[in-house]
């Protein structure tokens, strides 16, 4: 590495360094917000609450790394601008792409460890955090309660329920009342000094714990007489998919939480199934068609209604293809994003360069607004392409590159454009009070 090369590329440590830790931190401050109310309204446990905050920072680097490349070219280019530095480099014989090359190797190296940052360390940070906050929900259900204390729940999934006291932070409830109205006959009363609760399957799952407690039963037959027990504990198991006592998610790995591999096999079994799906469609019509030709006696009734049941059993294959291959785009989608995203750290080093010329050390609060500008609109794109693409409106690869190229494409006139001096890109300079006017009639 030459000294030149080393010089630029010691211009870049600042900002990159600067513009890192400004943008982790803006990122950062929506998921304290949320630990704080976390910890301070629900009982979160501080070590718990880091444990969350560190999973939920993988999300945060693997956006903060562009963005920063993006900050630290603009502002390091603008610095050598302002200074005339560039200037001097030119009139020696060395072009600005001399200038470029090593920031952009080092990009290039930066891109391949966030290639496997985005594979190895982001889906796996994304599940525990997942897990965790899940987790939290389930064992804290108590919290989804305790605005309903001393309330009676009716039709719970074919009970009653009466709380007189929720300890959200124990997850524990007292005095407990609980009516089971979903049997034929009086209903059974089953009473409770304490308890707790767990809810699954976004609330469509309750199990009901209780202790110290007795139940009192009618005789369904004879109404004048009845039982009258004790028990230790007793575990109802409640379901009403109708009802949601909490937001517990299970603990599959979706898109997010899997890597490359584990989506390419996710696309493979959605394809082999969307196949032998196709298979027995086409089957099912040809068994039709053979009967409708050999049963020649059949009424038209009869034909009417093989008929209308043949399309229903088709339209139901051809829904859970369509199903099937939404989830394989989401796949494919998620597969070429981790990809795109690392390499935007080539694209905003080729797009920062002449951005940084152009603005030529206005300061780091322009440099910072413009990356977040054309951030802010890679980002816009990419979403975009992303909805499309989940949808079959669009290729879920030409959706996840389509920024990049757009993005690449403009750095690379740009850069054209800054080191060849063209007029174009002087009258912009102009715009930014970079250049007099004189300068573009050269």
């Amino acid at each position: 590495m030459t000294a030149l090369s080393r010089y630029v590329l010691k211009q870049h440590l600042g900002p990159f360094a600067f513009g890192l830790s400004l943008i982790v931190f803006v990122l950062v401050l929506d998921v304290v917000l949320q630990m704080m109310d976390q910890v301070i309204s629900k009982g979160l446990g501080p070590g718990l609450a880091i444990e969350l905050f560190v999973y939920n920072l993988a999300w945060i680097i693997a956006l903060a790394v562009p963005m920063a490349v993006l900050v630290a070219v603009l502002m390091a280019f603008g610095r050598l601008a302002a200074d005339n530095e560039i200037m001097a480099v030119k009139s020696s014989g060395v072009g600005l792409m001399r200038l470029l090359w090593p920031v952009l190797s080092t990009a290039a190296i930066l891109t391949v460890l966030m290639v496997l940052f985005n594979d190895r360390v982001l889906p796996d940070w994304n599940h525990r955090a997942r897990t965790i906050a899940s987790d939290l929900k389930r064992r804290k259900a108590a919290l989804g309660l305790k605005q309903k204390e001393g309330v009676f729940l009716r039709d719970l999934g074919g009970y009653s329920l009466l709380v007189h006291e929720v300890d959200e932070e124990a997850n524990l409830l007292r005095g407990i009342t609980l009516l089971d109205t979903g049997r034929p006959g009086p209903p059974v009363t089953l009473r409770a000094a304490i308890g707790s609760v767990e809810i699954f399957a976004d609330g469509a799952y309750v199990r009901l714990t209780l202790e110290d407690g007795e139940y009192h039963r009618i005789d369904e037959e004879d109404p004048e007489r009845s039982y009258l027990g004790a028990f230790q504990r007793q575990v109802v198991h409640i379901r009403d998919s109708r009802r949601s006592l909490g937001q517990y998610q299970s603990t599959y790995r979706s898109d997010r939480e899997m890597d490359i591999a584990a989506m390419l096999e996710s696309v493979d079994d959605h394809r082999r199934q969307h196949g032998s799906t196709v298979a027995t469609m086409d089957s099912s019509v040809a068994s039709f068609v053979a009967l409708a030709t050999a049963d020649t006696a059949a009424s038209p009734a009869a034909m009417q209604s093989r008929g209308a049941d043949l399309r229903r059993r088709l339209a139901k294959q051809v829904h859970l293809n369509a199903n099937r291959e939404r989830r394989a785009n989401a796949y494919l989608v998620e597969i070429h994003k981790k990809f795109s995203i690392a390499v935007a750290c080539i694209v905003f080093a080729l797009l920062g360069a002449p951005l940084g010329v152009l603005v030529r050390g206005r300061g780091a609060a322009v440099s910072v607004a413009v990356s977040l500008v054309f951030f802010f609109a890679y980002w816009m794109f990419l979403i975009g392409g992303e909805e499309l693409a989940d949808r079959g409106y669009v290729a879920p690869a030409l959706a996840m590159w389509a920024p990049n190229v757009v993005f690449g494409a403009l750095g690379v006139a740009l850069l054209r454009a800054t080191a060849l001096d063209r007029a174009l890109f002087l009258r912009a300079r102009q715009l930014f009070g970079g250049v007099r006017p004189r300068e573009l009639d050269r």
